[in-house]
């Protein structure tokens, strides 16, 4: 008997994510993990993070060791006492996402943007990995 159906476009690497992908639903303190495309071009990479509704003073990205952290804040809109919330999903609070990238990144030259919602970061492959912390500010 299998417990999980075959599927050619089954996904392991997103089973367990996708598994409880609904709990978030039922508890408000579920941490919140924007979806992240790393995508490798000839001579840089590219990362794309969905950040809806995030401005861009909220946002903080840096590159330390090999680890790649995109940080941020959203914030709870207010509303009036005569307004009556029928569902709310949309939260508030931080959130921080890392991904390990190893030591070939080239922090000094990479370039952030934020547009529609989305954090666009294209990091050039360097010559010779860097060991520092750096800062990235998004345009």
């Amino acid at each position: 008997m299998n417990i999980i159906p075959r599927d050619p476009w089954f996904n392991v690497d997103t089973f367990f994510d996708d598994l409880f992908a609904h709990r978030h639903l039922l508890d408000k303190e579920a941490p919140y993990k924007p979806r992240i495309d790393i995508i490798d071009k000839d001579d840089h990479y590219l990362f794309v993070a969905e950040l809806p509704g995030v401005e861009k003073k909220d946002i903080n990205v840096s590159l330390h060791n090999g680890i790649l952290t995109i940080e941020a804040k959203t914030y709870e809109e207010t509303t009036s006492e005569t307004e009556q919330i029928i569902r709310k999903e949309r939260r508030a609070g931080f959130f921080s996402r890392s991904i390990s990238v190893g030591e070939n990144i080239n922090a000094d030259e990479i370039k952030a943007e934020l547009n529609n919602g989305l954090l666009k970061l294209t990091a050039p492959k360097p010559e010779q990995p860097t060991k520092e912390t750096h800062k990235i500010d998004i345009s």
